[in-house]
């Protein structure tokens, strides 16, 4: 699938109630294989538990063979029988738009889902694709809207002189402090996805490489919105309201859980919750209050590890861990760094935090705290959001001016100090406002609540009213 075609939304998800106050709810009776799952969809379905069959139709995608075009349709009808058919659009317009044959047209699973005003859209691709005839490329039609934009082809760092030359032309270098100067590249395969949205205050994005869908927080709005494959604006995945957030802070993706987590807190810091929620729905399945010592809390970034621990970053350097089946969220190390802003994982014992002043590696095993090494002409001062990426970290830095660009930093073997620094021709001025980013294999993607970073997008002031924002999806290979 192209990725202009990701300027669409995954329509609002059916919210039920059930989070526990532990962090260990219940869930649906699972299955051990994909084949055992798919088994149990048809007879859930056949026996109207619906949302039983929702759940089950997911795991049998993720435990699957990847992009299996039988268990896409079956979890599109588990999702329009389940109150979902907006989910269920998005998924049979991907198989369409892939050239896969269904029975969209005529399954009776599927007929809430064209009873929406978007299906004849999709059933037109459909019906092109079930005749024999090739789907319209959804590429050439976007662009024929003036929507997708792309970048140029990304050179060798080490041996583009004309791209070290683009960085200076662009306004500098892209460290936090004057005289630096990272490798300087385009992007490769930059795109510009719009969408129409309320406009919002971005906290933390994530991206579902499952179902082709980008998550991100309203922080003041104390809700999680979609903007995927489908139709042309972001809609609400899941409110306060279900979910007893607070004001959202950040979220990510357990992706080998297929959970989703959100750390919210109150504006003065005295109360603060994670919430586990099931990524394809939203439905909140539980909710681990953040108490005692643990408070006051004003939380700048979340991250899951591989092994599913879920860490917590405070901006004023506390970090807190909740372990996976735990429901008694612990400190760790104190950091005593001015100006924390961003942490991630590599493996379960070091992880990397970003602050005011530069990066910090952080051991649990030996409790040390110490200062990643650069060489001179590289800083790492200014860095708002920091993600692992291939043995190495990409963030978004700051320069003097306000302005932020990713950079791409190569560790040395021991992950002790960075051996490289490359930097990306794509800026976003100060006016942009807070900036989510989020890393899915070679891709950056970035969000934002303010104006277009290119200028061309005129958004209102007033909170709510409908604007065209932005995705911004670039590829560092």
């Amino acid at each position: 699938m192209s990725f202009g075609a990701l300027v669409f939304v995954i329509g609002a998800a059916l919210m039920l109630p059930g989070a526990s106050a532990n962090g260990q709810s219940p869930r649906a009776p699972d299955c051990t294989d994909w084949r055992e799952c798919r088994q149990m969809v048809e007879s859930a379905l056949e026996a109207g538990e619906v949302e039983h069959a929702q759940d089950l139709a997911w795991r049998a995608v993720q435990r699957g063979p990847k992009d299996d075009s039988d268990l896409m349709f079956l979890l599109a009808r588990a999702q329009s029988r389940s109150g979902r058919p907006h989910d269920a659009l998005v998924m049979i317009r991907r198989l369409a738009e892939r050239g896969v044959r269904t029975e969209a047209d005529t399954h009776p699973d599927l007929e809430r889902m064209r009873a929406l005003d978007a299906w004849p859209e999709t059933e037109a691709i459909v019906a092109r694709v079930n005749a024999g005839e090739p789907a319209k490329p959804v590429m050439a039609a976007a662009a024929a809207n003036g929507k997708p934009t792309r970048g140029r082809t990304a050179e060798p760092a080490a041996t583009s002189a004309a791209a070290a030359n683009a960085g200076a032309a662009s306004g500098g270098p892209a460290s936090g402090s004057a005289g630096t100067s990272p490798a300087v590249v385009p992007f490769g395969a930059n795109e510009t996805l719009r969408f129409s949205a309320e406009r919002f205050v971005a906290a933390g994005l994530a991206y579902d490489a499952v179902s082709h869908r980008f998550v991100y927080g309203d922080r003041d709005g104390r809700k999680l919105r979609v903007v995927g494959v489908g139709l042309d604006h972001a809609v609400d995945l899941v409110r306060a309201e279900s979910a007893g957030f607070f004001n959202v802070r950040a979220l990510d993706i357990d992706t080998r859980r297929g959970d989703l987590w959100v750390v919210s807190a109150s504006e003065n810091g005295s109360a603060a919750a994670l919430h586990r929620l099931q990524l394809v729905s939203g439905r909140p399945l539980a909710a681990v209050p953040l108490v005692g010592d643990l408070l006051p809390l004003w939380p700048v970034d979340l991250t899951v590890t591989d092994g599913g621990a879920v860490l917590v970053l405070d901006r004023g350097g506390k970090l807190l861990r909740l372990r996976p089946g735990s429901s008694t969220p612990e400190a760790l190390v104190p950091l005593n760094l001015e100006g924390a802003t961003s942490v991630t994982a590599s493996g379960e014992n070091v992880m990397f935090v970003a602050a005011r002043n530069g990066i910090s590696r952080v051991d649990l095993a030996s409790k040390t705290v110490t200062a990643l090494g650069s060489p001179k002409d590289i800083s790492l001062s200014g860095f708002e959001r920091l993600r692992r990426y291939r043995g190495g970290l990409v963030g978004l830095q700051a320069d003097a001016d306000g302005s932020r660009r990713v950079v791409r930093l190569e560790l040395t073997a021991n992950s002790r100090r960075v051996r490289r620094a490359t930097a990306y021709d794509t800026r976003f001025d100060a006016a942009a406002g807070p900036i989510a980013l989020a890393v899915s294999g070679d891709e950056v993607s970035l969000i934002t609540g303010g104006p277009d970073p290119s200028g061309s997008v005129a958004v209102p002031s007033a909170a709510g009213t409908p604007a065209e924002l932005s995705v911004h999806r670039l590829r560092l290979r």
